[in-house]
């Protein structure tokens, strides 16, 4: 009987000790996986920041010189994948492809190898620049801005049913008129001009002159969260659901 509680107090006893050193690992185990996030998000990374307004076409070299980016260390894990980390001579004679605001990291797609420039027009390498006559309700009055990035919507007839689509989901203006830069107080622009400046890809330049001949267009101010997803046009039929 005393044999047999002596084995059944080792077993226990055993049983105890696995269980100590079972919760002492997972414990271990914890603790480091923790340490190394901690230890991962102290590491950090050179990127560049705008600190002024960064016209169109402006090499990125030129805009450091200038004071328009200044070098800041930020945490590895909050670095977007794109992010700018070194300015050396293979991209500092890249250009803005966009115009870029205060206080954006820079992105390798913000710049790039050419930029066409006809007289004081910036063209993005690979884009064509389209000018359409767009009325002040249809172009968002005084709002838009050399570097506003837009949406363009064309409404017309199809048959009897009346529709409005999305004609380019996404581009930039270049030109106001003649105005090729953005207001330097960061106000509306004081060129009421109906005639825009965008810049289009080939397919969409057709599609572009094609609508503006034949169809109405109207232009949209957008943000970067905007995204029309799989819409279909709205129609008379639709129009309220």
């Amino acid at each position: 009987m005393a044999r047999s509680k002596m084995k059944k107090s080792t077993v226990q006893m055993i049983a105890i000790i696995l269980l100590s050193v079972l919760s002492g690992l997972a414990i271990y185990t914890y603790t480091s996986g923790v340490e190394s996030r901690i230890r991962a998000s102290e590491k950090t990374t050179p990127i560049y920041i705008t600190l002024k307004q960064i016209p169109i076409g402006t090499a990125l070299g030129s805009a450091i010189n200038q004071g328009y980016i200044e070098q800041k260390q930020f945490p590895v894990v909050s670095v977007p994948s794109k992010a700018i980390t070194l300015v050396n001579t293979a991209n500092a004679n890249l250009v803005a492809l966009q115009t870029l605001q205060p206080g954006q990291i820079l992105l390798e797609n913000n710049f790039g190898v050419t930029a066409a420039n006809t007289g004081a027009l910036v063209i993005p390498d690979g884009q064509l620049a389209v000018t359409v006559t767009m009325s002040d309700p249809a172009h968002v009055a005084g709002f838009l801005q050399p570097g506003s990035e837009i949406t363009i919507f064309v409404s017309g007839s199809k048959g009897k049913n009346k529709f409005t689509d999305v004609l380019i989901a996404r581009t930039q203006v270049l030109a106001i008129g003649s105005q090729v830069l953005p207001s330097t107080n960061g106000g509306t622009s004081n060129n009421t001009s109906p005639l825009i400046t965008v810049a289009v890809s080939p397919d969409e330049a057709k599609q572009l002159i094609h609508a503006a001949q034949t169809l109405s267009l109207y232009f949209g101010l957008r943000t970067a969260g905007v995204d029309f997803g799989t819409s279909a046009a709205v129609t008379d039929e639709n129009l309220l659901g």
